[in-house]
């Protein structure tokens, strides 16, 4: 299926279909209604959160907040990137561009 993305009005239109509230969600993973309400508007990202709405609609990922949250780097090409960044910050120096890895 092609991602596409849901409007916030749209993700609280379908949870309530569901009798679900995003405050039921923040509730089950322990964080705020504020922090779960800022992902299902798309001002903020969290895995955790964006798959606990996926898994509340019972749709996709990608569904819901289109390719956002798709994996673009093996774990060897995010464990280098990260070092990267490490060393740049360490050494006070600018972090290098993405293109720039390895």
């Amino acid at each position: 299926m092609k991602p596409i993305k849901l409007t916030f009005s749209r993700i609280q239109e379908l949870l309530s279909e569901k009798n679900i509230l995003l405050a039921d969600i923040a509730d089950a993973l322990k964080v705020s209604r504020t922090h779960v309400s800022l992902i299902a508007r798309g001002e903020s990202t969290s895995n955790r959160v964006a798959n606990a709405i996926a898994l509340s609609l019972d749709l996709p990922i990608n569904q819901i907040f289109g390719d956002k949250y798709e994996r673009n780097h093996n774990p060897n090409e995010r464990a280098t990137r990260k070092q990267q960044v490490i060393e740049a910050i360490r050494a006070g120096q600018p972090v290098p561009p993405q293109s720039n890895m390895a």
